[in-house]
């Protein structure tokens, strides 16, 4: 880059510095690698008039900084549980660009939404149904379902149902103590010898314009139909648990998951999102959703095999940022 730039990275303080300094965790390390290349890069949740208030990573340790202007944001701020506070940071970005936009972190927000927007642009989806009044009949003709928090995240609320169960109209959400509407998906049926195997793609812009896909990170369970890594499922590498034909599948439904995103007004400024898929009974992937705040996955196989997955898991931080601050200097 012709000269440094300065990215904001939106992210909880509440005002106190992190705990480990920043070579003890892999953002601060990407962070460190970023100033390398001329990228300073501040964290931070307090904005006025387009500066951060926040800390900066050194090799020495986290340093306090105020109102330093930024040429970019990189939204990773939990927009839903801090609501209020998210709102604020909005009207203080006086104009500079963020990425992800708002406006595909609200499109991903919303399950059906973003799965009619998808499914207009040529991505194929399990049904959905968002109708209460209709669950029983949905139920009865697909035989399995899950319930979903229409607006919910990290798996909360979610529930695998047959037409023998009580199917409620709203669920618990990310938010404690909201609900929020229910929709029902139907259920894929799962690979032999599975009550279900779901994938976790990370898909980042790169600084060409194009997109990098990361390892397929592979969620499974022999008996919980909800494959969640906090009830027990296994988290393993795809590379080397699934074949090379299920993971070329995967490479292409990926691929075409970013064709349609490149055809989404808010593609100028998406940077990353999170694409789960759900393996059928022929190994063949299915999008079940899209998330625009993608976090745990790489963090589970680094911690695994570091050797393997720890600089791709410090990359996959850093990309994002960088690819901002290169489109910035782009214009």
């Amino acid at each position: 880059m012709s000269e440094p730039k300065t990215i904001g990275v939106l992210v909880p303080t509440n005002g106190t510095s992190p705990q480990a300094s920043p070579n003890e965790r892999p953002i601060g390390r990407a962070a460190l690698l970023l100033a390398t290349e001329g990228i300073d890069v501040i964290f931070g949740d307090t904005l006025r008039q387009g500066c951060i208030d926040g800390y900066r990573a050194t090799p020495s340790g986290w340093q306090a900084v105020q109102r330093v202007a930024v040429d970019a944001i990189h939204d990773r701020y939990p927009s839903q549980i801090r609501s209020d506070h998210f709102r604020g940071i909005q009207t203080e970005t006086n104009g500079v660009p963020m990425g992800n936009p708002l406006e595909f972190t609200m499109l991903c927000r919303d399950k059906i939404e973003s799965q009619r927007r998808l499914e207009a642009l040529g991505v194929p989806m399990p049904s959905v149904c968002e109708e209460p009044s209709e669950f029983s009949d949905r139920i009865h003709q697909w035989t399995t379902g899950f319930l979903k928090p229409r607006y919910g995240a990290l798996g909360i609320g979610v529930r695998c149902v047959t037409a023998s169960e009580p199917m409620p109209s709203e669920l618990p959400g990310v938010v404690p103590g909201r609900a929020d509407p229910a929709i029902l998906q139907q259920a894929i049926r799962p690979p032999s010898g599975w009550a279900s195997r779901t994938v976790r793609v990370l898909l980042q812009r790169t600084v060409s314009g194009g997109w990098f896909q990361g390892t397929p990170v592979v969620r499974q369970s022999r008996n919980n139909p909800v494959a969640n890594a906090a009830q027990g499922a296994e988290v393993v590498s795809g590379h080397g648990t699934l074949s090379t034909d299920c993971l070329e599948a995967i490479h292409s439904t990926v691929g075409q998951i970013a064709e349609a995103f490149d055809r989404l007004p808010e593609a100028a400024l998406m940077v990353e999102a999170g694409v789960d898929l759900v393996l059928d009974s022929e190994m063949q992937p299915w999008l079940i959703e899209v998330n625009s705040r993608p976090r745990g996955r790489m963090e589970i196989l680094a911690s695994t095999d570091p050797r393997s997955y720890q600089a791709a898991h410090v990359e996959a931080c850093a990309r994002p940022i960088r690819v901002l601050a290169h489109r910035k200097t782009k214009g």
